[in-house]
């Protein structure tokens, strides 16, 4: 499998490269797959540009489970949800899927994105189940940091509301 770059998508989802020893505190962290038709693009800022080579790649250049993580990331930052739900959910089956060999990771890598696209379509239920689901699949610090910080964020509107 290609390698993974980490990029970040906060609540105006501005895209950049993010190391794992760079977790701030404004963004959620999303997954694309280094090295695959689009991701320069997306990671540069041209992000319908990157939607578009992404879809256009050859079966034999990519994938269906990066296409669709990386169109998830893609169509998240455009805002553009019900693609962005079609993609991620794909990413998710395809994770899943016995084709694959399902690791935790690439499990993990699909459950988060669709966790943040979740949480930026104002799902946020949903975007904690992802998220715990991503945890779950692997010790990593990313999924960790996106699950605790909507956790945080939760229990601080639930106490203001008490």
């Amino acid at each position: 499998m290609k390698t993974l770059e980490l990029i970040a998508a906060g609540f105006l989802l501005t895209m950049s490269s993010t190391a794992f020893a760079n977790l701030d505190n404004s963004q959620y962290k999303m997954v694309v797959i280094k090295d695959t038709p689009g991701v320069e693009a997306l990671q540069s800022g041209d992000t319908e540009k990157g939607v578009e080579i992404t879809k256009s790649a050859e079966a034999n250049e990519l994938d269906h489970y990066t296409r669709n993580l990386n169109l998830c990331v893609g169509y998240t930052k455009l805002a553009q949800f019900d693609e962005a739900e079609k993609a991620c959910s794909a990413a998710v089956a395809s994770s899943l899927s016995a084709s694959l060999a399902p690791s935790a990771d690439i499990r993990a890598y699909a459950f988060n994105n669709r966790g943040v696209m979740k949480l930026m379509a104002n799902d946020n239920l949903g975007a904690l189940e992802d998220f715990k689901r991503a945890a779950k699949a692997t010790d990593n610090v990313i999924y960790k940091y996106n699950l605790t910080r909507l956790e945080t964020a939760l229990n601080s509107i639930n106490t203001a509301s008490l």
